[in-house]
């Protein structure tokens, strides 16, 4: 169909509002609360357009074009309407980076009449030169306020772990409101009041973790001014170069954009453009990932172990001083430990490393325990994303996809919200809890017998429990059936049992698999170098039958083990207690590019975005230097040429020696029936052997790592609040702990993150008491 815009003809080829057809052709229509992600809402009025043959100024993102419309977008009372408008707009919002007299001399020099070796200026806003309503005041140009100014002198929001809020800024346009609501379906945040008392935020003066924000950022994106910005890049500035790359926190590798400025990481936001898209990605990829490169804490220089102690030495003399330990050491008594987040090149380097200098083939993974094995197996069978998007029929086992697996916990909640059916079993309130027809919340031990009653109903029929007889029926009829199973299931202890009846279900129902895995490149990793499970290597170590353990962005344990020689290379410090005798600072994701695991058994690639952080060198080039200090021929040839071949499709092998040997195969009893239970799972927010959860303050802060978590009520009857501390208690252990009081935590329940691979609790789940420390 035609249309004309401002007497120019268009072609257009579908269905489009009128704002979508003028932006496509470059004709300029202002707005502010129109965003390509939202349903068209009409709502700021600056986009009125004026139509032959239609009464009034419609609204151009809420009208659709007919063939042969005629529309202006320009006329002199348009643009009189909206400088109306704006003005409105611009009585109740600060004004002083949009009008100044002063604007361009300020931000070019930050002039100043005071005589003093410093220089000035009022350029305070976080969004300054990067906010769409400047844009609109410069477009109209205006210079001066028509109608009194208002200043509704609010607090600035500053108490949420990674963005803050300023409403003073807010024009209420209800893109953050929408965007929570139509796009991540979340619906946190409301238009609260009304009149000059609007303001933003969650209902009932809940806080943002309560009322089940998952700090996705989606808000802060779509805000058109700077009434939110980022904690840890809002006076940053406009970056100079957006970079497209993939997230390598989690299995599901989010594409993500890398913001830079002079060289230097600032932040990451989803693909697309940056002031239009609101991404699928989870907190750890939208805010935690600049952090972790820019973190503080991070090994500056290497270090060599002296008999007196630590001292920092130049490459040069690093590397010839760990060759000498590296010669000295027998072929065959060398360990090598590798993280599942390094590049496929890197482990192709690490892989000839080991063989030709090392001369060692003991190499694995922390991650790589049989526990973690047996999952790995069955995840391979893994279906893509896109069939969970796709399923008539959801179920869902020990997900917590509170701050994780944003695409996850999407495609779920678009699912249930197609009206298709949705069953949640596990303890903890996530973000697609609500969706559920029935959150199936198991007894200690119970969770065992719940699926035995699914597999008895499914064969025989028979079921005395009506919700699972209504999961089960929906299991024997609906054909599209997708299971996700959360990594949690490796923390309870009757995980064994767990996994073989999952497995048993998918057999009786021909239900697929969708299980995500929390490390960024551990199917890369396992397609790159024949691993063998980390029990085998500790069992060596335990022996005696190995000399030097060689860390590579891992750690396996954290104080040393009876070893001559300990070589640590990372980017973050190791724990004091292990002692290591070289230390060697590498670069992370961003500092270097490199090759990851994709989806399907393809490979994506990240690229190097930011200069190396001081004397970092990556984890190939302290490689091939080892390899040239070592003398063997070929070998730093050999690292060379064989990193830089990545194969187009993987393959991951399992390790040969495969055993649950260390697995409890029988039920453990979870003791005396008592008023609480307590859940306990290992900290998954891990890249490289940095916890995100102790690593990075905003993420500690929601998970609270150490402290026990139980639902407000229940803290309420205990006459509990954050911060108090508990004594949690049963027949076999008795720990004290600091209290968080959340929402997401069901009545009844107490829920850990631990740090460590051994439980506090013997049996988890288990029945505990709970009474404050101070009674």
């Amino acid at each position: 169909m035609e249309i004309i815009i401002n007497n120019k003809t268009i072609e257009v080829n579908r269905e489009l509002t009128v704002l979508e057809a003028a932006e496509e052709n470059g004709i300029y229509i202002p707005k502010m609360c129109a965003h390509p992600e939202l349903v068209p809402y009409g709502g700021c009025r600056l986009c009125i357009v004026e139509i032959e043959g239609r009464k009034g100024y419609p609204t151009s993102c809420t009208t659709l074009v007919e063939d042969g419309m005629i529309v202006r977008t320009d006329s002199n009372i348009l643009q009189e309407m909206r400088i109306n408008l704006v003005q409105l707009i611009l009585s109740e919002h600060p004004s002083a980076c949009l009008l100044c007299e002063d604007i361009d001399g300020c931000s070019l020099f930050q002039e100043t009449i005071r005589k003093v070796g410093v220089t000035t200026g009022c350029r305070w806003c976080p969004k300054d030169k990067d906010c769409e309503l400047q844009r609109v005041v410069e477009s109209f140009g205006i210079s001066e306020l028509s109608l009194p100014g208002l200043y509704r002198d609010l607090p600035v929001e500053k108490y949420d772990p990674f963005f803050d809020r300023d409403y003073n800024l807010c024009i209420y346009c209800g893109r953050c409101v929408r965007i929570c609501d139509e796009y991540r379906k979340s619906s946190v945040l409301a238009l609260r009041q009304r009149g000059k008392h609007t303001t933003i935020g969650p209902s009932f003066d809940d806080n943002h973790t309560d009322a089940g924000c998952e700090y996705c950022g989606a808000c802060v994106s779509v805000c058109p001014t700077g009434a939110m910005s980022e904690k840890s890049r809002k006076w940053w500035g406009n970056p100079d170069t957006y970079t497209s790359s993939v997230c390598p926190l989690c299995s599901i590798n989010c594409e993500i954009q890398v913001l830079s400025l002079h060289n230097k990481i600032v932040g990451t936001i989803p693909p697309g453009n940056p002031h239009e898209t609101a991404g699928e990605l989870c907190v750890k990829g939208r805010f935690c990932l600049s952090e972790i490169v820019n973190r503080t804490e991070r090994i500056l220089e290497p270090q060599f172990r002296y008999p007196e102690g630590y001292g920092i030495v130049q490459w040069d003399e690093a590397i010839a001083k760990g060759s000498e330990l590296l010669n000295a050491t027998l072929p065959g008594r060398s360990a090598v430990f590798l993280s599942p987040d390094l590049s496929l090149e890197e482990y192709q380097a690490a892989k000839i490393f080991s063989e030709k200098v090392l001369k060692t083939d003991e190499i694995t993974s922390s991650r790589l325990d049989s526990k973690q094995i047996a999952c790995t197996k069955l995840a391979f069978d893994s279906v893509p994303l896109e069939k969970v998007k796709k399923a008539d029929l959801i179920i869902s086992f020990f997900l917590n996809g509170n701050y994780n697996y944003g695409p996850l916990t999407m495609a779920v909640k678009e699912a249930a919200s197609s009206n298709i059916p949705y069953y949640q079993i596990g303890w903890i309130k996530d973000t697609t809890s609500r969706f559920a027809r029935h959150n199936i919340i198991p007894a200690p031990g119970d969770e065992v017998k719940i699926l035995d009653k699914i597999i008895e109903c499914l064969e025989n029929g028979t079921c005395d429990n009506d919700v699972i007889r209504e999961l089960s029926d929906q299991l024997r009829e609906i054909g599209n059936t997708v299971l996700i199973v959360g990594p949690w299931i490796l923390s309870l202890t009757n995980f064994t049992i767990i996994l073989d009846r999952i497995r048993k279900i998918i057999s009786i129902t021909g239900s697929k698999l969708y299980m995500p895995d929390p490390y960024g490149n551990l199917k890369g990793m396992l397609a790159s170098v024949a691993l063998k499970p980390l029990e085998s290597v500790i069992e060596k170590i335990n022996r005696g039958e190995i000399d030097l353990m060689y860390l590579i962005g891992d750690i396996p344990i954290s104080a040393r083990k009876k070893v001559k020689h300990v070589f640590y290379q990372s980017a973050f410090p190791a724990p004091e207690d292990l002692i290591p005798d070289v230390i060697l600072p590498s670069t992370l994701w961003g500092e270097r590019g490199g090759t990851w695991a994709g989806k399907n058994g393809s490979t994506v690639m990240l690229k190097q975005v930011a200069k190396a952080h001081d004397y970092a060198l990556s984890h190939i080039e302290i490689f091939t230097r080892f390899a040239s200090a070592s003398k063997v021929k070929g070998a730093n040839a050999a690292i060379k040429s064989k990193s830089g071949k990545v194969p187009v499709k993987l393959k991951p092998k399992m390790p040969d020696e495969f055993a649950l040997a260390s697995v409890r195969t029988t039920l453990v009893s979870p003791g005396k029936k008592l008023p609480f239970v307590i859940v306990q799972e290992k900290s998954p927010h891990v890249y490289m052997n940095l916890d995100l959860s102790i690593g990075i303050d905003g993420f500690s802060e929601l998970v609270k790592p150490g402290h026990v978590q139980i639902n407000v009520s229940d803290a309420k009857e205990m006459e509990i609040k954050d911060g108090d501390s508990v004594h949690i208690s049963n027949a076999r252990t008795e720990k004290t702990y600091q209290v968080v009081a959340r929402k997401n935590i069901h009545r009844g329940v107490a829920y850990l993150t631990i740090l460590n691979e051994r439980s506090d609790f013997k049996c988890n789940p288990c029945y505990v008491n709970i009474r404050r420390a101070d009674v």
